[in-house]
């Protein structure tokens, strides 16, 4: 019995030994899994900001390659600016020298609807004494006034007009031929013509009236376009 007492003692020591081992291992085991998941966070974290510090470092490179591209427009922006100042300085005399050129020619021309083409030069040299106007705008006006000076000469137009004959007014109606021939034609019927080679006026054969009239009808749109003989002055021999 003594020698079952101790064998049984020594069992329970051994089974204390195995109880207390087993759960050192175990808070071992959870120690080294505590371990582990720190490990793990930590290598999330690394990872986390080498990929912050990548990102970042695309970024600056963008933000290099976009600042060079705003250099370089600011640059052709001050290249331009440049030539902006060369431009302006160099338009207005040639401005001054296109309207000094308009103005003659319409002096020299045939003297239909004056008025209108006064008051578009009137405006025109307004424009170039003020300094507000941009010279784009000023070069705009000009070139829109030659355009309308140069369809005048390619076309058929009509318009009324008063004309003041030895102090009576009278209405009459301007047959244009471009800029070959203006016609007047009174109420009584009576036609006038005025050519660039005869720049007065001077009676027009009333054998003329009809193709006149048809004329005034294709100026005015009533009739289509057709062919008529009208009193335009020939050749100039030299």
């Amino acid at each position: 019995m003594l020698v079952g007492g101790a064998a049984h003692a020594q069992l329970d020591q051994a089974l204390q030994v195995a109880r207390q081992s087993t759960q050192e291992g175990a808070a071992a085991q959870r120690e080294i899994d505590e371990i582990a998941d720190r490990a793990g966070d930590l290598e999330r974290q690394y990872l986390a900001l080498r990929q912050q510090i990548e990102d970042q470092r695309v970024f600056v490179e963008q933000q290099e390659v976009f600042l060079r591209s705003q250099q370089n427009e600011l640059e052709a922006l001050e290249f331009q600016l440049e030539r902006v100042s060369t431009i302006e300085r160099d338009l207005t005399p040639m401005l001054l020298n296109m309207y000094v050129a308009l103005e003659e020619f319409i002096a020299s021309d045939l003297p239909f609807q004056q008025e209108t083409r006064r008051a578009r030069l009137d405006n025109i040299e307004r424009l170039l004494g003020d300094a507000g106007t941009p010279p784009a705008e000023k070069y705009r006006v000009i070139l829109n006034a030659y355009e309308i000076e140069a369809a005048y000469g390619r076309s058929l137009r009509t318009y009324a007009e008063e004309v003041e004959i030895d102090g009576v007014p009278n209405e009459v109606t301007i047959l244009q031929f471009g800029r070959a021939a203006l016609v007047r034609i009174f109420q009584d019927g009576r036609l006038e013509i005025m050519t660039k080679t005869h720049p007065e006026w001077r009676s027009l054969s009333s054998s003329h009236a009809t193709n006149v009239q048809r004329a005034l009808r294709i100026a005015q749109e009533v009739t289509t376009p057709d062919v008529m003989v009208v009193p335009l002055p020939g050749p100039v021999t030299r």
